[in-house]
């Protein structure tokens, strides 16, 4: 595997995930009862904007770049932005790093929630290590994400969300994104999982929607951002996520998100949100 996602860290669709990953964290834990949380392809945590790496597009600075002197109208955003600028460290106009969803969704979780990230690339993983504080209840777990979920689903919690969100340089990715989200559901019914997929010209994300929709999954909701029209050929036009189990009114609440987050990140409006069920009860 050669994806690092330095490359793309803090870009748009960085920063959509992250929106709608928080979003969905906060309204589950407005109950008390303990949560369970898995990450299958974590990263490394944090994320340097001024690295080489990160340097080779500067896709931040069209992403969280485009933020830093906001005033966010939606408590969403709002509660993004101010995890994210803690998470890295930095005042709200200070950003040098970017911190990844292992660091951001531990800031929106609680001590009594339980925690296991996992990453494939062992660099990653040990660098991941060194970036989360020492508690009981965190886990990193250098491995197979997708292999994570047999390993600890269901949780004896029995409450969470699942995040799934590889690279896509397999051919077959979508295909093996499928087969986890079904294999997680039937372990796991209850469960909350969260898929993100890439938007491109080509039409995969379209055959994954419509294979979903022929699976007999129950409660698929979509909440995409698209910052070019989807048959763009210039590469990544949208950022997709896929919410089995949503909270309730997830979707009319992240409706109003992701639609004064277009307008902050397209300042040419020529993009377009999405919010609708793929799939209802």
């Amino acid at each position: 595997m050669n994806y690092r996602h330095a490359f793309h860290a803090g870009n748009f669709a960085d920063v959509h995930k992250h929106v709608v990953l928080l979003g969905v964290i906060a309204r589950l834990t407005k109950k008390p009862t303990p949560l369970f949380f898995l990450d299958t392809h974590a990263g490394r945590g944090l994320y340097d904007l001024h690295s080489d790496d990160a340097a080779r597009g500067d896709e931040w600075r069209s992403g969280v770049g485009r933020l830093h002197e906001a005033k966010f109208a939606d408590p969403d955003l709002a509660t993004y932005f101010k995890i994210a600028a803690t998470a890295s460290g930095k005042t709200a106009r200070q950003f040098r790093e970017y911190a990844g969803s292992p660091l951001l969704a531990l800031g929106a979780l609680r001590d009594t929630d339980r925690i296991v990230f996992v990453e494939q690339q062992p660099p990653e993983a040990r660098a991941l290590e060194r970036s989360l504080p020492r508690r009981r209840g965190i886990s990193v777990i250098a491995g197979d994400g997708y292999a994570a979920l047999k390993t600890y689903l269901p949780p004896k919690e029995n409450r969470g969300l699942v995040l799934i969100d590889p690279p896509y340089e397999a051919e077959d990715e979508f295909a093996a994104v499928e087969k986890a989200l079904k294999f997680g559901l039937e372990r796991w019914p209850n469960g909350v999982f969260a898929i993100w997929y890439p938007i491109k010209a080509g039409g995969e994300y379209r055959r994954f929607h419509a294979s979903l929709q022929q699976s007999g999954l129950r409660k698929l909701l979509l909440l995409d951002l698209n910052l070019r029209p989807v048959d763009s050929p210039t590469g990544l036009n949208g950022s997709g996520m896929l919410i089995a189990n949503p909270p309730w009114q997830l979707d009319v609440g992240m409706k109003q998100t992701l639609d004064e987050l277009l307008g902050l990140l397209s300042p040419d409006k020529a993009g377009s949100v999405r919010v609708e069920w793929l799939v209802g009860e």
